[in-house]
């Protein structure tokens, strides 16, 4: 069972292509408990 402050929040996440992915981040966040609602990997020039 996941314990932490992200237990129950809803996160959205902005990756950044040069930096890190969307994708990534989700990954590492899946098992902190929080509902990832949306995860997009952007390029921002």
């Amino acid at each position: 069972m996941a314990k932490g402050k992200l237990v129950g929040k809803k996160l959205i996440l902005l990756g950044e292509r040069d930096g890190i992915p969307g994708p990534v981040m989700e990954a590492c966040l899946k098992d902190s408990g929080a509902d990832i609602v949306f995860s997009v990997t952007e390029c921002f020039v």
